[in-house]
């Protein structure tokens, strides 16, 4: 199965999601996915960056479901 990577900067998080509590943004964006789109998606942060790998194959799916978090803006 092929993956892709979706990386969000923590500093671009949407003010309802908890900066200081990462663990618990990661488990609501994983729930989210799985639950409203379908999408297992394995969540991970360093100290910058959020990491979504996701089959690519539900990647359109995943995006979708991030943009309706607040977490992707749409293109232009």
């Amino acid at each position: 199965m092929e993956t892709s990577t979706i990386r969000i900067a923590i500093r671009d998080l949407p003010a309802h999601f908890d900066r200081e509590r990462i663990g618990l943004v990661l488990d609501e964006i994983a729930a989210a996915l799985r639950d409203e789109r379908g999408v297992n998606a394995h969540c991970s942060a360093d100290s910058m960056t959020i990491e979504i790998d996701v089959a690519t194959a539900r990647l359109s799916a995943a995006v979708a479901g991030l943009a309706a978090m607040g977490l992707l803006l749409p293109a232009p």
